[in-house]
């Protein structure tokens, strides 16, 4: 039996081949196509990962929401894309296909047609186009039945981003950026600013590689280690990943060498390295404004104050705040409630602005910035006293050379709440000024904190300024300033139940004008001494010395000091149950306080007023003297007077008969106190409980 095979023609054939005969013509044969694996491109989920549980929450609900895309903002090591990457590993189905792209690049940011070629690729097309609207339009087709997660990594231009956006409702994309990529609003995206671990998390997570018995052997040393890192996750891990490897290593020499201005340690390298390349992007102006903001002594700046350091225009210091905020090198101050934004800068990025602050400008350069802004914080403060307490402004006529600035608030309630604002800057600013040389800038700012002192009573504060501008003063030989400063200093001494002390500075002060021959400033001891006396329980001692302070005044023609020392001495007739002579000595005094336009010492001899009417039975009069004298302290945010006129209308309250409202007085009274008087807070406390 013959047999043969022939195969003729055209034929292309590959693979495994069976012929049956005879096969004749173009027969193309080729082998089936090799399936494809799903995607599952994410980058391996680390396993060091702590909390971010109020951070996941916000990522469910921007998806339940209806979100197709979310943008996670942060420094570099904050842990965006760990974060990214365990919540769309966790969200997704085993068979969705998952996408990623690196989009930073090393000689710019990534183009968006070398991201689709290969995610193109692995949906099994092999030639994708090579135009970008192409490129794009087919991923769209591809993605518009498929749902995909996709994560775009380290974004640096918000027009990065469209084009690798899938189709369809069901995708979900996660970007990740340095940068605020406030455009990708218009795509509808949802922001997510990621900040730094809190402390107990970032002890816990460097516990992953020490274990616990080391951090509780330690527990100082790894607190100051973790805010070393900046309580941020990578130098953390990295951190922890060197002492897991010294086991005999202790945690305050990690911390010690972490911490210090020149170290070169992987954990805060890392946190030099992206900083570095976020300031390189900078413009020069912006790099300037970087490294300025380091040596400014304040917690939060805002363009009125930048534009007044760095020397620019207004508009021009707002818009580089806002590129160095984009860039997530300041933190926008979200509770401020003034006019224009705050920002604020993380301590890690404030290291490493100081660090090149150092090293670009000069020390006269940067001492001379640092003395712009305290001549700025001196006109402003300056402009709060004016308008909050004019009669304290009687000691100048005019601000030292440069110590000039617009107005940033035109009414009481703005004045008050930018000198609370900067209440925390003052002690850190003041040394800067007295290091710079600038003492006459020293005392006249704590003068102009003036209204902030006497309405808000933040004694250790009040104190400690007072005795730096002391000094100061001193140190200019300006004779009536150091008797002001005395004077003030005195009066915050007294007020936090320090009456010996107080005595001493107001002898001092009685004194100091008894030389110069000033009868106002001799005055004002005597009424400071007689007041001590009188809050010490000696009526009998005070006396004579309120005496001696109506006299000088009266020889002077100083009327308001004349009714201010009536009304201690009207406090006294009080006491002594002298009613009807108290009242007289409060009427005379809040006439002449009114007439001369001091509102808020006329209010206290009103409340005063207001409160003997109540003892003497004319209790409808009195409880509207009172609640007058409430509604100006009220506005003038005095504490301490907003706190006593309130007891002295729950007291009047209690005498009508209206038990809920007197209550009511009583504990707003002792909220008001809980920080300053806290032994009277309580005490009120149990007039609120009744009983």
């Amino acid at each position: 039996m013959t047999t043969s095979n022939e195969i003729s023609g055209r034929a292309h054939l590959s693979g495994l081949v069976v012929q049956a005969r005879d096969i004749h013509g173009g027969l193309h044969h080729h082998a089936a196509p090799q399936p494809l694996p799903t995607p599952h491109q994410l980058p391996r989920l680390t396993p060091h990962f702590v909390n971010r549980t109020a951070e996941t929450s916000s990522l469910d609900e921007a998806r339940q929401a209806g979100s197709c895309l979310v943008v996670i903002t942060g420094l570099v090591g904050v842990g965006k894309t760990a974060l990214a990457t365990r919540w769309l590993s966790s969200t997704a189905e085993a068979d969705r296909p998952e996408l990623y792209a690196e989009l930073s690049g090393q000689a710019g940011p990534g183009r968006p047609e070398d991201v689709l070629q290969p995610w193109l690729r692995a949906f099994g097309i092999d030639r994708p186009p090579a135009g970008l609207r192409e490129l794009s339009a087919l991923w769209r087709s591809v993605t518009a039945a498929r749902p995909v997660s996709v994560l775009l990594d380290n974004v640096r231009e918000a027009d990065q981003v469209p084009p690798l956006l899938p189709a369809g409702t069901t995708n979900m994309t996660v970007v990740t950026s340095r940068r605020l990529l406030w455009e990708l609003a218009v795509d509808g995206a949802a922001t997510l600013p990621l900040g730094p671990l809190a402390p107990d998390s970032s002890i816990a997570l460097l516990a992953r590689f020490t274990g616990e018995e080391r951090i509780a052997a330690e527990p100082e040393a790894a607190a100051l280690l973790a805010n070393g890192c900046a309580h941020l996750p990578l130098p953390l891990v990295l951190a922890g990943a060197r002492l897991k490897s010294r086991p005999e290593r202790g945690l305050a020499a990690a911390a010690a060498v972490l911490v210090h201005p020149h170290s070169e340690d992987t954990a805060r390298m890392a946190i030099s390295a992206g900083l570095t390349e976020t300031y390189d992007s900078l413009g020069a102006a912006g790099q300037y404004v970087y490294r300025s903001l380091a040596l400014l002594p304040v917690g939060a700046v805002d363009p009125d104050m930048v534009s007044a350091a760095c020397r620019l225009e207004r508009d021009d210091a707002e818009r580089l705040l806002d590129v160095l905020a984009d860039e997530q090198l300041l933190t926008p101050c979200t509770s401020y409630v003034g006019p224009g934004p705050r920002y604020r800068m993380a301590a890690a990025v404030h290291d490493h602005a100081l660090a090149l602050a150092q090293r670009v400008d000069g020390a006269d350069e940067r001492q001379r910035l640092v003395g712009r802004l305290c001549e700025w914080m001196l006109a402003i403060a300056t402009q709060a006293q004016r308008l909050l307490t004019p009669a304290q402004a009687t000691l100048r006529n005019q601000l030292p050379d440069r110590a000039d600035a617009p107005p940033i608030f035109h009414d009481s309630r703005g004045a008050m709440t930018w000198l609370e604002e900067h209440e925390s800057d003052l002690p850190a600013v003041l040394e800067a000024a007295v290091a710079g040389g600038a003492d006459e800038v020293t005392w006249m700012l704590v003068d102009a904190f003036w209204p902030l002192f006497l309405r808000r009573h933040p004694y250790a504060l009040w104190i400690q300024a007072h005795e730096v501008a002391v000094a100061a003063a001193r140190r200019t030989g300006n004779s009536a300033a150091v008797r002001q400063m005395l004077l003030s200093g005195a009066i915050g001494l007294s007020s936090a139940g320090r009456l010996e002390d107080a005595l001493t500075q107001y002898g001092e002060a009685r004194q100091a004008a008894q030389a110069d021959g000033d009868v106002r400033d001799e005055g004002q001891a005597l009424l400071g001494i007689g007041a001590c006396h009188h809050d010490g329980g000696r009526p009998s001692q005070a006396e004579p010395y309120l005496t001696q302070a109506v006299a000088v005044w009266t020889s002077c023609g100083y009327r308001r000091g004349v009714a201010l020392a009536t009304v201690l001495v009207g406090e006294i007739s009080l006491a002594r149950g002298e009613q009807a002579e108290a009242l007289d000595r409060f009427a005379a005094a809040h006439s002449v306080l009114a007439g001369i336009g001091d509102s808020y010492d006329a209010a206290r001899a009103l409340a005063l007023q207001g409160h003997t009417r109540v003892l003497l039975g004319d209790l409808d009069a009195g409880v509207t003297e009172l609640q007058g004298a409430l509604a100006v302290f009220a506005a003038a945010s005095s504490t301490r007077w907003q706190a006593r006129t309130l007891e002295l209308l729950g007291g009047a309250y209690q005498r009508r008969g209206s038990e809920h409202s007197a209550l009511d007085c009583f504990r707003q009274a002792a909220e008001l106190l809980e920080v300053i008087r806290p032994e009277e807070a309580e005490r009120l406390r149990r007039l609120e409980n009744g009983p």
